[in-house]
């Protein structure tokens, strides 16, 4: 079955009273491989705030992400090939294109800082990873679990970055590999920092199922024209007084499902 994907980001009401632009960025949809499998790739990058360019970063770690996986899936064929050290390696390129965006520029690495979340999942295998606070959910079962809690680092207010110079120590990784596709996920969601505090129960560290399962009820009917019209309705909802009284942060949605 085709996945249906629908993405959105809005800048927080904070950034607008200063004057800022969103540095969140997103880039979501599917790709086929040459063993003819179609996957749902998605990444997430939220800039940091303190970081003159964090937005290039965020563009940079997504445009590149999807670069880094789509050569990987030419070479291998099939992502049933993956291992842990190839996300690494994806990873470590995708850091070394963003650092080599801020050289040219004549910054630093730092100065581009940026968080980092991966999902590319298929019916036969799925592949997650993150680097930073942000969070993938997916389903299972009737409920909506996070693959990785939020990385917020040791202080309030604070996270780690592809772009640090030890953002290997804080890498999350995880592998699904299955013969059978409806052990897999069928729906995926990954969002920035801005909505964790509506998205989690961080009492118990799971995700809030009625958050997610109104969006995905809507997706699920849809067909892939009504994606893009579901898109901009999203974003309208991101920035919508509900949500803004919630977080006054910026904001990244991404949904994927491939169930009916």
């Amino acid at each position: 079955m085709t996945w249906r994907v629908v993405q959105a980001s809005a800048v927080g009401t904070s950034h607008i009273e200063n004057g800022e632009v969103c540095q969140d960025e997103c880039l979501a949809g599917t790709l086929c491989a040459p063993d003819g499998e179609e996957y749902f790739l998605g990444i997430v990058s939220d800039g940091a705030g303190s970081a003159s360019h964090g937005r290039l970063g965020a563009e940079v770690a997504c445009e590149k992400g999807r670069e880094v996986v789509e050569q990987w899936l030419r070479t291998e064929v099939s992502l049933g090939k993956l291992t842990l050290e190839s996300i690494t390696s994806w990873v470590v390129s995708i850091r070394q294109y963003i650092c080599h965006a801020a050289e040219a520029k004549g910054l630093t690495p730092r100065d581009f800082a940026c968080t980092l979340l991966g999902a590319v999942v298929g019916t036969k295998a799925a592949a997650f990873f993150q680097v930073g606070d942000g969070a993938i959910v997916i389903r299972d079962g009737d409920g909506f679990y996070p693959v990785f809690w939020p990385d917020a680092g040791e202080y309030a207010n604070m996270t780690y970055f592809v772009t640090d110079e030890d953002a290997l120590l804080h890498l999350r990784r995880k592998i699904w590999l299955s013969s059978r596709e409806s052990s897999l996920p069928g729906e995926v969601a990954m969002f920035s920092d801005g909505l964790q505090r509506l998205a989690l129960v961080y009492e118990s560290r799971t995700a809030y199922k009625p958050f997610f399962e109104p969006m995905f009820g809507i997706l699920r009917k849809a067909d892939l024209p009504a994606c893009d019209i579901l898109s901009g309705q999203l974003g309208r909802f991101l920035g919508s007084p509900q949500v803004n009284e919630r977080t006054d942060d910026d904001k990244t949605l991404v949904l994927a499902t491939r169930r009916n």
